[in-house]
């Protein structure tokens, strides 16, 4: 019994982060009349205000990002389309991104660089998950040793996240707070907004932190399952 209460508490810790971004982002993606701008035409809009004239509008394949390579706010038609709170705060956290980038690059290269290590452990724990049954039934010690490899990578993965937090949080209260101040959103979405920059921010380590019980997300590090739109 107490290691089944012990499973189930761990569980509940990985994925409740998860499941609160997720509800916050739920919560406030209703379409509203009086939101006259989509995620697309705001970024559009910002990036001219700003002067950002490098910087591209591009539609995402799978999650809402800021690409450091080729200087692109990337939006999922979700985002891109919707005339929703959530659309309008998480394209304004990705102009917070490209902000982040022209006014402190070094730390937009740093953050790059640990989000491309978390992707490469996830990628060689997700390889060694796979392979340990294999290795088990022929040589078992290496099965093991390729098991607790897999465990340190995807450890190793959401600890890269917990550390990117603090660069997550200045692009969104830093820099894209005050854009959406500017925009003239209503008194009493302030409370909100500030909600969706919080989940913002915190989104990568919640994920990174769920991913660790979703089977499916190690086949996707493999590039053997499609990635979705969040």
């Amino acid at each position: 019994m107490n290691i089944l209460i012990a499973g189930l508490t761990i569980i509940l810790v990985l994925a409740a982060p998860k499941l609160w971004a997720r509800y916050i982002f739920f919560k406030h993606n209703r379409g509203r009349h009086d939101l006259h701008q989509t995620g697309g035409e705001l970024v559009c809009k910002l990036l001219q205000k700003l002067h950002l004239t490098d910087v591209h509008l591009i539609r995402a394949e799978s999650r809402s990002h800021y690409d450091l390579l080729t200087k692109s706010v990337c939006l999922t038609e979700g985002t891109m389309n919707n005339h929703s709170l959530t659309a309008l705060v998480r394209a304004a956290f990705e102009v917070g991104h490209a902000l982040q980038d022209k006014h402190k690059g070094a730390l937009s290269r740093y953050r790059h660089g640990l989000l491309e290590l978390a992707g490469h452990g996830e990628r060689l724990g997700s390889g060694a998950l796979l392979l340990a049954p294999l290795c088990a039934l022929l040589v078992p010690k290496l099965g093991g040793l390729l098991l607790i490899c897999a465990l340190i990578s995807m450890l190793t993965g959401a600890l890269i996240q917990l550390l990117v937090i603090p660069i997550e949080w200045q692009a969104g209260f830093q820099f894209a707070l005050p854009l959406l101040i500017q925009s003239q959103l209503e008194q009493q979405d302030q409370q909100a907004v500030r909600e969706i920059l919080t989940a913002c921010a915190l989104s990568h380590f919640a994920y990174a932190l769920a991913n660790l019980l979703d089977g499916r997300h190690w086949l996707k590090a493999l590039g053997l399952r499609p990635r979705n739109c969040d």
